[in-house]
């Protein structure tokens, strides 16, 4: 039962600290609005890119492994039960 009691008392003290911290950012930013916007842009287009590289690796990582699974379980298929 304590453990629903953190819970619950433990979001609005994550949200309090998200909207502090948000808070403080834009106050002590040393940037322009408009300059901060354009880094986050380029910072964001940049993890974007990353994300796609790797993601396009890992889905041919996983289609190689799927073709090697077929083509071992065309293999076993052949071969007769119990040799």
């Amino acid at each position: 039962m304590e453990e629903k009691g953190f819970a619950k008392s433990a979001v609005p003290l994550f949200l309090s600290g998200a909207v502090a911290g948000a808070i403080l950012g834009v106050l002590l930013a040393p940037d322009s609005g408009k300059e901060t916007r354009r880094k986050l842009g380029e910072w964001m287009k940049e993890k974007r890119e990353k994300g796609k590289g790797q993601f396009l690796a890992r889905k041919e990582q996983v289609e190689a492994a799927l073709e090697a699974g077929r083509k071992a379980y065309k293999e076993a298929d052949k071969k007769p039960v119990g040799v």
